[in-house]
């Protein structure tokens, strides 16, 4: 099997060490790769945002698989070009993709669909986002819209830091065109912890969590950096309940919840087991199960399917159920 990775940094790097240990694969590409990668695979002259020339690559050489591990080529579509010529490609295509090529795209998704975020506003202009720290709390959160190599993320702890950061975000220009548009947050306090998972539209995978070291120096005394590294698992994330109980939940959403087969599942007591759920999740099991079914209603029905559909969909008995949960949901 011959595998053809995309990138040219540590994530890339990591890839292709992982990939080099499977009996299924006899050769691995990397474009452009670099000399730590040079170890594992051939690095190939050609730019991960050279799409036409990776795919005519990856026909000539008959590559089975391309693994893409850069945002930027996601973002602009290169696995919508890949599978458009027939060649197998792992990666998100560009309508999804925009999931990390803009946070406002991504909060106004979250939004929508309620899933819990942290309170946010768009600005598209420095004068209105100016306008609006006049009166915001601090400290607060200022995100460079687009992508920023993970360094778009400026916490400013007082309302002065704010504007200077507005400054910096949209009129110089720090992170380029990520800039052109920011979204303002509400600052929160906390262990930070990601749990990514693999999907195909049907399935879902969940990969074991993992925890930045967000800030460049000592002491976290510097500004947020994509670089420093993760560590995995997280020490602060209830991997094994809160795994468990999202597979049971997701396996049979529409069936009633017992809380009492769940606790029992993860062998923990039923009010502890609520209490780890929530301190992981940030609500009780019985909230994430209506969020979730709501979620999946919504999404029917923005898909062009019937209210009577959706329910279905959502695993609500019938549509009057599902139009009574909307209505409580928006109230």
């Amino acid at each position: 099997m011959k595998v053809l990775i995309v990138g040219s940094g540590g994530r890339e790097h990591a890839i292709a060490w992982k990939v080099a240990q499977s009996p299924k694969v006899d050769k691995i590409y990397c474009a452009p790769g670099n000399a730590g990668i040079a170890e594992y695979a051939e690095c190939v002259p050609i730019s991960a945002m050279e799409f036409d020339k990776l795919a005519a690559f990856a026909k000539e050489h008959e590559v089975d698989l391309t693994v893409i591990g850069m945002d930027d080529p996601l973002v602009g579509g290169i696995v919508d070009v890949f599978e458009a010529q027939g060649l197998r490609v792992f990666g998100p295509r560009k309508n999804a993709a925009i999931l990390e090529g803009s946070k406002a795209f991504s909060k106004d998704l979250m939004k929508k669909y309620g899933i819990p975020t942290a309170a946010y506003e768009t600005f598209d202009t420095p004068e209105a986002a100016l306008n609006y720290l006049e009166t915001a709390p601090v400290p607060i959160v200022l995100k460079a819209d687009g992508l920023a190599l993970g360094k778009g993320v400026l916490i400013c702890n007082t309302r002065e830091e704010a504007k200077e950061g507005v400054k910096t975000l949209m009129l110089d220009k720090q992170f380029g065109h990520a800039g052109d548009r920011i979204v303002v947050e509400q600052f929160m306090t906390g262990r930070e912890v990601s749990v990514l998972s693999f999907v195909d539209g049907k399935t879902i995978k969940i990969m074991t969590s993992a925890q930045d070291h967000k800030r460049a120096k000592d002491g976290d005394q510097g500004l947020n950096t994509g670089g420093m590294g993760t560590f995995s698992p997280s020490p602060f994330y209830t991997d094994e309940v809160v795994s468990e109980t999202l597979r049971r939940i997701w396996s049979d959403y529409a069936s009633p919840l017992h809380i009492s087969e769940l606790a029992a599942a993860v062998h923990l007591e039923e009010n502890h087991f609520i209490r780890r759920f929530r301190r992981a999740m940030g609500q009780t099991p019985y909230a994430y199960l209506r969020t979730y079914r709501l979620a999946l209603a919504k999404q029917a029905i923005a898909s062009g399917n019937t209210l009577t559909q959706a329910a279905e969909k959502g695993g609500y008995q019938n549509a009057a159920s599902l139009s009574r949960a909307l209505r409580s949901a928006e109230s």
